[in-house]
């Protein structure tokens, strides 16, 4: 392959002016008499606030009555009467593909669980791209989540129509999103199966890599889209990179990543050892820990993203702390697909910066931020460990919220209800049945609230969701779309596996025995 060059006729992305409009010229929107989440209040609670929120950010918190504005002024005021305002979810990894194809598969390791979402026949074009990431948007909002980390994989590598739509998508429904376009050029997971002697037939899977445009296309593609995207609709649409994994990835495509990365001023998002396979696989063919290795490589950075990360060295958790990287904690899919359990707790009391994700619904099932929430309250409660030791539902939350802002690259601007803050926020009715009786606000939203409650969602300063409907998009009409397509692709079935499917499963499974039976008797 030859050496990679960026496209640098490409012109270079400049930020964007302060906003020169004045203060009485912006939106403004009124809370009244609301419940606000104050972790460091009594109960965890203050009663009978207003919210003033100007432009894109809050202006003013404070007791009811006493906050400062031109009743004339105002564009809508919201009554916080038995509402509890909380900093909106930020869902930290998934993929807005696989919106449509939650229940499409039976629990499988993730080395075969790929296999068939790759040979899976089903007709993508953009406008299902579109209505896939619009749909998977429409489900975050109306339960919580605010803010979305999409790692996204197309079934044409980064292809510019498909990333175009997704992101069209979330401009129009008007979610904050950042979309990070999954690049690979290898698999180290196959080229071991090839050296132990193991033939993998035609397959849309095995063959991806000459079946997509050449890399360096893929990185032009990736370039131009950051240009068109990044920092657009006033802020709320940005672009990272994304490249795929350790073993997706060659050593010179992750350095034009970090190229990309340093040029445009933005993040980075990768899948980190989600797997044994994958963990044993680096070792061999890298000659060090994934994690190591990653940092080896200038990746390990404030501002980058780890999605999983579960099989860790010895001192890695140390290693992520100490560099400022996030890591994307997805505990729905990592029971989903059997690749084991990441340790919170201790990350957490290391000081490792730590987000949630519900990971793609074909590996989750969902986009409820809320059951990830459950999940990980209940998933580190391990009977062998001091229950003092147990991660708290504040700790949990705060994930969810400040943990998900930093690997948005926005840990300061985003992630509470305080001045000065990004306007992203949730009202939920305390009169329904997840908060009858009132008692910790922390524990009934880890525990009791199912998505359900969920009344006004507010994204950069703009209400996107009202009386539990989405204000800027036909949520029916939507809706009816999807069900046409997918009805029309599927019939009464699933679409069809492509040929030889089950026999490259078939030959994964083999070389996972190989290579972890191998492990284990070392």
């Amino acid at each position: 392959m030859r050496k990679l060059e960026l496209a640098h006729d490409v012109p270079h992305i400049h930020k964007q002016p302060g906003n020169s409009t004045s203060i009485n010229e912006l939106p403004h929107i009124l809370i009244q008499g609301c419940s606000v989440l104050a972790p460091n209040q009594p109960g965890h609670l203050l009663t009978n606030q207003d919210i003033l929120i100007v432009g894109e950010r809050i202006q003013e918190v404070g007791p009811s009555g006493s906050l400062s504005y031109n009743p004339l002024r105002l564009d809508q005021v919201i009554s916080g009467k038995d509402r509890l305002a909380i900093p909106g979810m930020i869902n930290a990894h998934t993929h807005s593909l696989e919106n449509v194809l939650k229940a499409t598969s039976p629990s499988l390791p993730l080395e075969l669980w790929l296999v068939p979402l790759f040979g899976n026949t089903f007709e993508w074009t953009p406008r299902m791209a579109y209505l896939s990431a619009a749909l998977g948007a429409l489900e975050m909002l109306k339960t919580g989540t605010t803010a979305v980390l999409d790692h996204l994989w197309t079934p044409s590598g980064v292809s510019e129509p498909f990333l175009d739509a997704v992101m069209q998508a979330y401009e129009d429904v008007g979610i904050r999103a950042a979309v990070a376009p999954s690049i690979e050029d290898q698999d180290l997971v196959l080229d071991c199966g090839l050296q132990r002697g193991l033939h993998f037939p035609e397959h849309p899977f095995t063959d991806r890599f000459e079946l997509w445009p050449p890399i360096e296309e893929q990185l032009e593609t990736l370039e131009q889209f950051i240009t068109r995207w990044h920092q657009s609709s006033s802020g709320r649409l940005s672009c990272l990179v994304g490249p795929s994994g350790i073993h997706w990835c060659s050593q010179m495509l992750l350095e034009h990543c970090n190229l990309l990365a340093e040029r445009y001023e933005t993040g980075m998002h990768i899948h980190a050892v989600e797997t044994a396979l994958q963990a044993q696989v680096i070792r061999e063919y890298l000659g060090q820990e994934g994690i190591a290795y990653l940092a080896d490589q200038y990746i390990m950075r404030p501002g980058t993203s780890l999605a999983h990360a579960i099989w860790l060295a010895p001192g890695d958790l140390e290693r992520i702390a100490c560099s400022g990287a996030t890591l994307v904690h997805n505990p729905v899919s990592n029971l989903r697909l059997g690749s084991g359990r990441f340790p919170l707790k201790r990350a957490l009391d290391l000081g490792v910066s730590v987000a949630l994700g519900c990971d793609g619904s074909a590996s989750n099932d969902n986009q409820n931020m809320f059951s990830v929430l459950k999940l990980a309250g209940l998933l580190h409660n391990y009977p062998r460990l001091d229950y003092k030791k147990w991660p708290g539902a504040a700790a949990i939350f705060s994930a969810s919220t400040t943990g998900g802002a930093a690997a948005l690259g926005l840990a300061s601007e985003l992630g509470e209800i305080a001045p000065g803050q990004l306007a992203d926020l949730v009202m939920l009715d305390l009169n329904s049945m997840a908060f009858l009786p009132l008692r910790d606000p922390y524990l009934h939203l880890v525990y009791c609230e199912p998505g359900s409650a969920v009344e006004t969602v507010i994204v950069h300063g703009e209400t996107v969701v009202e009386h539990g409907k989405l204000t800027r998009l036909d949520e029916a009409a939507l809706i009816q779309e999807v069900r046409e397509l997918c009805q029309k692709d599927w019939q009464t079935q699933m679409p069809a596996i492509a040929e030889n499917t089950y026999t490259v499963m078939s030959q994964i499974d083999t070389l996972r025995h190989m290579v972890l039976h191998h492990q284990s008797k070392e």
